[in-house]
């Protein structure tokens, strides 16, 4: 068989500087993957273009054996029939697929793929190293029906394969702790590798001591993305009917129509969420309703919430998120949050204050949100969540954090409702020199309790803070 091809093939290989239309070429010239993309397999074609009077022809191909493996060769039916091939060999040590094929019909003319390889990838960088190898075809040969060359240029392919750098998010507060009244300032940035992700959206919850969820929101990281396969369409409050209703008396129930959109061309789990903020930052509801919406379809979901007698009037925000699920189990935004404005009255009077400022974004890559803890919230260790999920070259990559803060009452707090006023005057005074077992005994008062006393020197505490967070 070897006297045979070089026989057929044993004239020189033509110059690749000669013109010519004929080419011998890989389709595609250039395959690319980002990791992860170990095991993938792909295909390329050796294939000839503008060729007449082809009686036979032969190549090599060459790859990285690090990078690469042929796993399988599909010879195409493009000489006519009966052909001969006299070659069909791989050598996975050497990275080298040798054929040769010859006609024993008549020579064809025109274009079309020659042989289909198949390569699996065996090697993926890590950040930041990228891959390359070329798919090298060498010692080509075309014969025509005088068994003559046939003047042609070759073309060699080239395999890709980029790290895709990994999506990570940090969190922090400002502070370590904080009394009741404090502005807590939650912030961080979202990056894909070293740089800034200025297109992300970072699903963030809150929760208190007793793992209830006190913020539930959806921060830009910049501007918002492009596409969404779910978003919120409006929120607007309304009445008990669905009507839109832009203001509410203390001691009633508001209620919130969201709608929201499905884009998908299959069923969408989505978590709605409704999170209330009076002014000043001041978070006093929270609720959620989960259904699955259907592929390209629009529902429409309403929440209710009772408006506290003791909520300050003036004007008060909404915020509507649409999650895979709640942060804490791993859950991400689907789509930026929506918001709106409504009006909290007395039945004595209205009074209107400026809205809120709670959150900010910057096209750097940051988010950020401040606010304040409502009255009665307990002290303790509260948990920060923050997840963000972001696709790049057709990779969805996730990100988490977690974070806790403690919240501290003041000393002299001794009622715990966050500030100290004449109700913890009553109680320490009340109690003032007593003992444990004694029928006027607080231990709320005792504020140095190996002393076993109630005196002067827990009073004085409880005095020192009057006024403090009220």
């Amino acid at each position: 068989m070897l006297l045979t091809i070089s026989i057929l093939f044993g004239t020189t290989m033509i110059s690749m500087s000669l013109p010519s239309t004929t080419k011998l070429y890989i389709v595609p010239s250039k395959t690319e993957y980002w990791t992860p993309a170990l095991n993938k397999t792909f295909m390329i074609n050796v294939s000839i273009a503008n060729v007449s009077d082809l009686k036979g022809f032969e190549f090599k191909l060459f790859w990285n054996t690090t990078l690469l493996d042929l796993v399988d060769v599909d010879i195409q039916p493009f000489l006519n029939q009966p052909v001969n091939i006299l070659i069909n060999e791989t050598r996975e040590d050497l990275g080298r697929y040798w054929l040769g094929a010859w006609s024993q019909g008549n020579p064809k003319s025109g274009s079309g793929a020659l042989a289909t390889l198949s390569f699996k990838i065996t090697y993926e960088p890590v950040v930041p190293e990228n891959v390359t190898s070329v798919l090298d075809l060498a010692d080509t040969k075309l014969m025509n029906s005088n068994v003559q060359p046939i003047p042609h240029e070759a073309y060699d392919g080239e395999y890709l394969c980029y790290s895709t750098p990994p999506l990570r998010i940090t969190l922090m507060t400002d502070k370590p702790s904080y009394f009741l009244t404090d502005s807590i300032h939650i912030y961080g940035n979202l990056t894909l590798g070293f740089s800034p992700v200025q297109d992300g959206i970072v699903a963030l919850e809150v929760d208190n001591p007793l793992n209830q969820i006190k913020v539930i929101r959806s921060l830009l990281t910049g501007v918002p993305p492009a596409d969404h396969i779910v978003e919120i369409i409006s929120v607007v409050p309304c009445n008990k009917e669905g009507n839109p209703r832009n203001w509410f008396y203390k001691g009633i129930t508001a209620y919130f129509n969201v709608t929201i959109k499905n884009s998908d061309n299959k069923t969408r789990w989505v978590l709605t969420s409704v999170n209330l903020y009076y002014a000043e930052n001041t978070p006093f509801g929270m609720d959620a309703f989960g259904q699955a919406i259907a592929a390209n379809s629009t529902a429409w979901f309403q929440l209710s919430f009772p408006i506290p007698d003791t909520a300050p009037i003036g004007i008060a925000w909404v915020y509507a998120n649409a999650l895979t699920n709640w942060p804490r189990d791993g859950g991400t935004a689907y789509c930026p949050e929506k918001s709106a404005t409504f009006e909290i009255r007395s039945i004595s009077g209205v009074a209107t204050i400026p809205p809120p400022q709670t959150s900010s974004s910057s096209p750097e890559g940051t988010y950020n949100l401040t606010f304040k803890l409502p009255p009665g919230e307990g002290r303790g260790n509260y948990t920060v969540y923050a997840n963000s999920e972001y696709t790049i070259h057709e990779q969805t990559q996730m990100a988490t954090n977690s974070i806790t803060f403690e919240v501290k009452g003041f000393e002299g707090d001794l009622n715990g409702d966050g500030g100290v006023d004449i109700f913890d005057v009553v109680i320490a005074a009340a109690a003032f020199g007593s003992r444990p077992g004694d029928p006027n005994w607080d231990a709320r008062a005792d504020l140095r309790p190996e002393f076993g006393l109630i005196d002067i020197f827990d009073f004085m505490v409880v005095a020192a803070d009057f006024g403090k967070g009220t």
